[in-house]
C-alpha cells in the first residue's frame, strides 16, 4: 500500500493518495520535474520521490516517526536480513518445502467474508495458483480470464484447458477495442501517480467486479519468485563470462561510449551492461528494466538522467549480503526493490481498488519469499523457465500449459495505438509536445515513424508521453 507525505516547518500531510494531499490545498500542484527522467526511463515515480513537488513516498517495508519537525525512518522488513533456512536440505526436501508454503499462502489468502475468485490468464502463474486453490478450498473456484480478437495476444483457450481440469466455474471477458477506448479515460482517471503499466489489470479487474466479485488472486510475483523472465537467464549467462568480463575493461569502456548514447533499446542495453565496473546486480539490473534509452530521452526532452536509480543504490548498499545469495536470487531481490514495488504492486493496488476489488498475490506472501531467495539455481534452472518445478508443486496442470512458451499478459496496444486509440493518443502526444521540458517537433516525428510501422518505434515509449499528459490535465498539475 503506498503512503505519501508532505512536510514542513508548520505542516504535515499524509495519505494513501497523491489526490487527497492536492486536495488539501497546502500544496502547490506544481510537477516535480527532477523525477521525470525516472519516470520515462522505468516507467514509474520512484520511492522516495512523487510527481508532485514536496510530497514524498514513504518507502516500502518502512515506518516513519517525526518528532520535534524532525523525521527518523525505521525499516521494519527487508530481505538482506534474514537467516539461511535451507542449509541442508536435499533437493527434494526443498520443494516439499516450497510446495507447503505455497498451499499455506494460498490457503492464507482463501480467507473471506466473501466468494473468492482468481484470474486466470493461461499463463503458468496463474495456472498453478488456480490448481493450489482447488486443493484447498471446498468451493469450486470462480475464475475469471480476459480474451481478444487478435489471436496473437489471446489466451483464452489455455485459460479454459486449466478451467476444465479444475472444475472452475469460469467466465471469459471478451475486451473488444470500441469497449477498452468507452472505458479507457476511466483507466487513466483512476492513475494516482503517472505509469506506463496498470491499464490492463483495471480492465480485468473492472470485469471481474461486474462479475460480482469482490476479492480475487492473482498469479503476480510468480516470474520473480521462480527466475522465469528472459533477464534471468541473461544474468546468469554473463556471469558465466565474468573472467572475460574481468580483464576487458579498456576494450570495453571505448565500445559502451559508441553503443550507450544510442536512442535503439537493444544497443543502449548493451552499452550499459558493458559500460558497468562490476557485474553485480547492483550496477548492471537498470539496464534490464528501461524503457527510454538515455539517448532517446535527450533525444524527445530536455532531460538528463543523473545519478543511479534507487533501487541500485540500495542493491550497492547490501552488496555483500547479495554475494551470499544464488545469482537467480539476486536478480529477483532487484525485480522485487525495482519494478516489482515501484510499478507492478503499486498499480494493482490502485487499479484494481478503483473498481472496489481486492487483489490478493500469494506468491508475495514473506515466509514464502524468504525462503525462495535461498533456493539454490539448479532448482529453479531446472527444465525449460523452471517448468519441471512448476510440475512438482503442482502435479495436476496440464501438460499444454507447462510445455508452451512464455507470453506476458499484454494487451494489443501496438495494434489500437495505430487504429481505434489513434485519435486518443495522437491529440495527447501534440499537447504534451507544447510543454517546455519536451522537445516538441522531435516527439511528433517519433509519433510519426510509429504511425508508419518503423520496428524502431516502441508503443511503450510513446505511451509513456500520453499517460503523463492525461494525468497532468486531470489534475491540473503545472510544470
Amino acid at each position: 500500500k503506498p503512503l505519501y507525505f508532505h512536510h514542513s516547518d508548520d505542516c504535515l500531510v499524509f495519505a494513501s493518495e497523491i489526490r487527497s494531499i492536492l486536495a488539501s490545498g497546502l500544496i502547490q500542484r506544481k510537477l516535480d520535474a527532477t523525477a521525470l527522467p525516472d519516470y520515462f526511463s522505468f516507467q514509474s515515480f520512484a520511492y522516495p520521490a512523487a510527481p508532485i513537488q514536496g510530497i514524498r513516498q514513504v518507502e516500502a517495508g518502512t515506518y516513519l516517526k517525526i518528532s520535534g519537525g524532525r523525521i527518523e525512518k525505521t525499516v521494519y522488513w527487508s530481505l538482506f536480513n534474514k537467516k539461511a533456512l535451507i542449509d541442508r536440505e536435499t533437493d527434494a526436501g526443498i520443494i516439499s518445502s516450497i510446495r507447503d508454503l505455497l498451499l499455506q499462502s494460498v490457503e492464507r489468502r482463501l480467507v473471506s467474508d466473501v466468494p473468492v475468485g482468481a484470474f486466470l490468464s493461461g499463463g503458468l502463474d496463474s495456472s498453478m495458483i488456480v490448481g493450489l486453490m482447488a486443493e484447498v478450498s471446498h468451493e469450486r473456484p470462480c475464475t475469471f480470464n480476459v480474451s481478444f480478437s487478435e489471436k496473437d495476444f489471446d489466451e483464452a483457450r489455455y485459460a479454459e484447458l486449466v478451467a476444465k481440469k479444475f472444475n472452475t466455474r469460469h467466465t471469459s471477458i471478451r475486451l473488444r477495442p470500441e469497449a477498452f477506448l468507452h472505458d479507457l479515460e476511466d483507466a487513466l482517471d483512476a492513475m494516482d501517480s503517472p505509469s506506463g503499466d496498470g491499464i490492463n489489470t483495471f480492465m480485468v479487474s473492472r470485469g471481474v467486479r461486474n462479475a460480482g466479485i469482490r476479492v480475487a488472486l492473482s498469479g503476480l510475483g510468480g516470474d520473480e519468485l521462480f527466475g522465469r523472465y528472459p533477464y534471468f537467464r541473461h544474468y546468469l549467462s554473463m556471469h558465466r563470462m565474468k573472467g572475460l568480463f574481468d580483464h576487458t575493461g579498456g576494450i570495453r569502456k571505448l565500445v559502451s561510449r559508441m553503443m550507450e548514447p544510442s536512442t535503439s533499446l537493444r544497443f543502449s542495453r548493451l552499452g550499459s551492461l558493458l559500460a558497468a565496473r562490476q557485474m553485480s546486480i547492483g550496477h548492471i539490473y537498470p539496464a534490464f528494466r528501461r524503457i527510454l534509452t538515455p539517448g532517446l530521452l535527450s533525444q524527445l526532452t530536455y532531460l538528463r538522467y543523473e545519478g543511479i536509480p534507487q533501487c541500485s543504490e540500495t542493491l550497492l548498499q547490501h552488496e555483500k549480503a547479495l554475494e551470499k545469495m544464488p545469482l537467480l536470487s539476486q536478480f529477483s531481490v532487484a525485480e522485487y526493490l525495482g519494478y516489482t514495488q515501484q510499478t507492478l504492486l503499486k498499480d494493482t493496488d490502485q487499479m484494481s481498488m478503483a473498481v472496489s476489488l481486492e487483489v490478493r498475490e500469494p506468491f508475495f506472501d514473506h515466509n514464502l519469499v524468504e525462503y525462495m531467495m535461498q533456493v539454490p539455481d539448479n532448482i529453479k534452472r531446472e527444465g525449460s523457465g523452471g517448468r519441471s518445478l512448476a510440475a512438482s508443486l503442482v502435479p495436476q496442470l496440464p501438460r499444454e500449459i507447462l510445455q508452451r512458451s512464455k507470453q506476458g499478459f499484454l494487451f494489443p496496444w501496438q495494434v489500437w495505438m495505430k487504429q481505434q486509440l489513434k485519435s486518443f493518443c495522437e491529440a495527447r502526444i501534440n499537447r504534451m509536445a507544447e510543454r517546455d521540458f519536451v522537445r516538441g517537433d522531435a516527439l511528433k516525428k517519433y509519433w510519426k515513424r510509429f504511425l508508419h510501422n518503423d520496428p524502431g518505434v516502441r508503443w511503450s515509449e510513446l505511451w509513456l508521453f500520453v499517460v503523463l499528459e492525461h494525468w497532468m490535465e486531470k489534475n491540473h498539475v503545472e510544470a
